[in-house]
């Protein structure tokens, strides 16, 4: 069967392949390990039982993602043909492994830096986003240069699978006997594409589809953890060609609108006033960055790294707890200006993107405002010029309108300060009304400030604390600059991020932690001050704010107006699954069954799931929820974001 020659192991043809892959396996599973090592803080696994269940869970991952890389291997390897014991065919075959391996194992340690950012493992929609970047060599080198410890991490594991499959040789026949050797090729060449299938899909039965990533769900009781079961190259090669929503049939067609419907009709007690409207989109700017949410956070000690907006905040109509759509400055956009979330893809890396919809800055447009949209990144970046077009707005200022290299940072855009500068003098331009929108670039990896502003604002526990003091001082010699301009004391002004970012206290690092953002609306000449207990997310910002203004009419939004009463006060997002947080409580669905509640107001860090003593709330929150997905998914499949015609 086998023998060692020369310090390596001879072994017939069809063990050999099993040896090598089962090697390929054993090292894409330990990759989990060093994934957990870098991400920790991000999970939360309690005990021995938690970790067997994830590793069992993930080994059933790893089988499916081997067996789709090395399927190609596989059939050559097993193709009944003379020339595959050939050196030159072992040769090639040895390329295609390292290669195709080599790969797989490069993604899941270039995913153990580029987590935290997402709190998702990567899939092919990566690829799509970043697709537009006309400077991504420039952002990949920066990255592999900022996080460069992950390349001698992936170069001790292709070492360790080249010596792996090296140990390994094949011994050829003796002797040539082709009646063998055909009809033995031709059983191992329906054998192994059937071990093939059967791995790829979790098993061979017939009533059971292939795995998919949401059957993670049924290894971890915090859907949190759902990242350490899966692997990289499954969630990639998995969404290459994602069929994205099907219709769900929860509740009928009347059903459904009595418990959730996103058609809202704006009863406003005034007359439509045409005021200014300015939203603030701030990159990364993590609720915890912010000291006024967190006056109680180290003992009363926390201080936070934006002093100004702190004190904009004492000032405005502030809801406690805000919320964004996702994890990835893509899911902002539909979110703050259409009122449409992101569910398991970002709605702009979807068909539905081609939808018929309404938009703030359509409405606003049709009542004679002129719109526009900022981006100090270079034009084509993340999409968002073409997104921006599609909703209606008429002007875009980007990287190329501003016209001045010498503040660009190097890599994603022109600093912060120098381009809120530009913005505030293109909106003292404008004609009144105006909607306008800017969304920041600099506090974004590598986390670099200006020279001139090198030691100057915090560094904190993590470098992009420093860039968030040096955005929020941009942000106040912006509002310097506009404060004395007659237009000022006419404009609402809508502040936000796209989405929090890398935290570092615990109560942070949890399924509502890792969501939270500020939203909060200031008006300079409206006794608008107020700070309410509740939940607010970016898809009531469009809502809000046409209620805010006086419009009158039907509109569809995956939000609701925050200056209207709210009998029950409710937001939904997507944490690696659908989420809803309704007043103090987060509950969140798993197609498995394992549902977890959660008071995250008196539990922050999620200790202790409530599901089993709150029966009654968990069904209340599942219909709801569940009502919710109905809406997302067949209004989006049906083509149907817009209110019924009048």
């Amino acid at each position: 069967m086998s023998k060692i020659v020369q310090n390596k192991i001879q072994l017939n043809q069809y063990v050999a392949i099993v040896v090598r892959v089962s090697w390929a396996l054993a090292l894409l599973w330990v990759t989990r390990f060093i994934f957990y090592f870098f991400n920790q803080g991000s999970f939360q696994v309690f005990s021995m039982t938690d970790w067997g269940n994830i590793m069992w869970g993930g080994l059933r991952f790893d089988i499916a993602a081997v067996c789709y890389v090395n399927s190609l291997y596989i059939i050559l390897q097993t193709a009944p043909l003379r020339a595959r014991y050939q050196q030159s065919f072992q040769r090639f075959t040895r390329g295609l492994f390292f290669f195709t391996n080599g790969l797989a194992l490069l993604v899941s340690c270039v995913d153990m830096v580029y987590f935290p950012f997402t709190l998702r493992r990567t899939t092919a929609s990566v690829v799509r986003e970043f697709s537009h970047e006309d400077n991504l060599g420039t952002i990949l080198t920066t990255a592999a240069w900022h996080y460069w410890y992950f390349l001698p991490v992936f170069l001790i594991f292709f070492w360790l699978l080249v010596v792996g499959y090296n140990r390994v040789s094949v011994n050829p026949p003796a002797i040539f006997r082709p009646n063998y050797f055909y009809t033995g090729s031709l059983g191992m060449l329906l054998l192994f594409p059937f071990l093939l299938v059967g791995g790829i899909r979790g098993d061979w039965r017939y009533s059971t589809r292939p795995i998919t990533m949401s059957n993670a769900g049924q290894y971890v009781k915090n859907p949190g953890n759902i990242p350490l079961v899966l692997n990289t190259p499954f969630c990639i090669l998995r969404t290459i060609r994602q069929q994205f929503y099907k219709e769900d049939h929860y509740f009928s067609a009347k059903q459904l609108t009595d418990i959730y419907s996103p058609i809202i009709q704006l009863n406003p007690a005034h007359t439509f006033r045409a005021e200014n409207v300015v939203i603030l989109m701030l990159e990364s700017f993590g609720r915890e960055s912010i000291g006024f949410f967190n006056r109680g956070l180290n003992n009363g000690t926390y201080k936070g790294y934006t002093p100004f907006l702190d004190s904009l905040l004492a000032k405005s109509y502030v809801v406690e707890n805000g919320f964004a759509a996702g994890r990835k400055s893509i899911d902002a956009l539909p979110a703050v200006l259409a009122s449409i979330s992101s569910g398991e893809l970002p709605f702009v890396l979807t068909p539905y993107v081609s939808n018929q919809l309404q938009s703030l800055p359509q409405l606003l447009k049709e009542k004679g405002y002129h719109t526009s949209f900022f981006h100090g990144a270079p034009n084509g970046s993340m999409g968002f010029k073409a997104f921006v077009n599609l909703l209606g707005v008429e002007h875009y200022y980007g990287k190329d309108q501003y016209g001045n290299d010498q503040d660009f940072d190097g890599t994603w855009g022109i600093w912060d300060e120098p381009f809120l500068q530009f913005f505030a003098s293109q909106l003292d331009s404008f004609p009144e009304p105006f909607q306008s929108t800017i969304f920041t670039v600099s506090s974004h990896e590598p986390f670099q400030v200006p020279a001139k502003y090198k030691g100057v604002f915090p560094k904190g526990e993590h470098p992009i604390r420093e860039v968030t003091g040096y955005t929020d001082h941009a942000l106040k010699k912006f509002f310097e600059k506009i404060r004395t301009k007659p237009w000022f004391r006419r404009t609402l002004f809508v502040i936000t991020a796209d989405h929090a970012s890398i935290s570092h206290h615990p109560s942070y690092q949890t399924a509502w932690g890792n969501m939270a953002i500020p939203i909060f609306f200031y008006h300079p000449s409206d006794s608008l001050k107020a700070f309410l207990p509740g939940n607010i997310q970016q898809t009531d910002i469009m809502p809000s704010v046409l209620g805010y203004l006086g419009y009158q009419g039907t509109v569809f939004s995956f939000g609701k107006n925050v200056f209207a009463p709210q009998p029950e006060n409710w937001v939904v997002n997507y944490y690696g699954g659908f989420q809803l947080i309704q007043n103090q409580y987060l509950y969140q669905q798993n197609e498995n069954g394992k549902n977890a509640l959660f008071d995250f107001i008196n539990d922050p860090q999620l200790h202790k799931n409530l599901a089993a003593q709150e029966k009654q709330r968990v069904l209340n929150m599942d219909n709801r929820l569940k009502a919710y997905i109905q809406q997302y998914h067949n209004r989006l499949i049906g083509n149907q974001l817009l209110p019924p015609a009048r």
